[in-house]
């Protein structure tokens, strides 16, 4: 484990590191793991090159929700300063993960409205933020859209990431098998998200037999998972999305990192199948949730 990541003890230990990030270690069922409160950014640039075996990762979603954290990822004025902060995540990302390590990626699209200030109220999630945001604005983001358009949130990203040097493997679709509806009239409901699975180089650790269905290896319906998390309005990975993507991608002993941990399911997950795992939120509540949640498991 990195230096950072975590010390070997029967019992989380709150430390205070450089600047302003907090870190909490613990180990379970003698696998390490490490909460670390603080930038995504920053925290990967204090990790040591080649320490994590896979990356299972959700980001926030290009203005879908206001998590009130100032310096939040999502909630940018362009796309383009929105992929860019997600390019620097998963360049020094890619530094800490080993030469045959994997990364899931699972990113959500955006439509873009153009049609001013919202006044509603958004009866699935309460932090999804209204007023004007920069989806709202005329203008077209500045890439000429025009309104009511899916923005392509997840491809240009993947696409950026590759140009940056990512090997883009696959697009998984993550099929949302029973999600909460979307009342939209004039198009279909969206019943799905990507999952992009990439590597950092042309060989990496990969188990195609542990694919559970040999005819949809790319299309995996699984359904959400309820919110378990204290009231929190984290936007948790369901457990069995994890767990495939850790079956097919990391070593059992393995590390798994999770640059935007949430509500702490990756690690929780990680810890549960045989694993070691290393999580980064800047949200402190949610730091503090998984800590919570790691401890127990001691």
């Amino acid at each position: 484990m990195p230096t950072t990541a975590a010390r070997d003890s029967s019992r989380a230990t709150p430390t205070r590191e450089s600047g302003a990030v907090q870190t909490w270690n613990g180990t379970s069922a003698g696998h390490k793991w490490a909460i670390h409160q603080g930038s995504a950014l920053e925290v990967l640039k204090e990790l040591d090159s080649g320490c994590v075996d896979c990356i299972v990762t959700s980001p926030p979603y290009f203005w879908l929700r206001d998590y009130d954290v100032e310096g939040q990822i999502g909630l940018e004025d362009t796309v383009e300063g929105y992929v860019s902060a997600l390019l620097a995540i998963m360049a020094e990302a890619r530094r800490v993960l080993k030469r045959r390590g994997v990364a899931f990626l699972n990113l959500g699209d955006t439509y873009y409205s153009g049609k001013g200030k919202s006044h509603g109220s958004d009866a699935k999630s309460k932090k999804r933020r209204f007023g004007l945001r920069a989806v709202d604005k005329s203008g077209g983001l500045g890439i000429g859209l025009q309104r009511k358009s899916l923005i392509g949130i997840p491809w240009r990203v993947a696409l950026a990431l590759a140009e940056d040097g990512w090997v883009l493997r696959s697009a998984i679709i993550w099929h949302r098998k029973n999600g909460l509806p979307e009342f939209v009239r004039d198009r279909p409901s969206r019943t799905y998200e990507y999952v992009f699975m990439l590597a950092r180089n042309r060989r990496y650790h990969f188990k195609k037999n542990e694919l559970p269905d040999k005819i949809e290896e790319d299309l995996w319906t699984i359904r959400p998972q309820p919110r378990a998390n204290g009231g929190l309005s984290t936007a948790p990975f369901p457990d069995e999305l994890v767990k495939r993507c850790l079956k097919i991608g990391c070593p059992v002993g393995g590390v798994v990192l999770d640059p935007f941990v949430g509500s702490g399911t990756s690690v929780r997950v990680a810890l549960d199948t045989g694993r070691s795992g290393i999580g980064i939120d800047l949200n402190g509540a949610f730091c503090r949730h998984a800590v919570r949640t790691l401890k127990a498991r001691a």
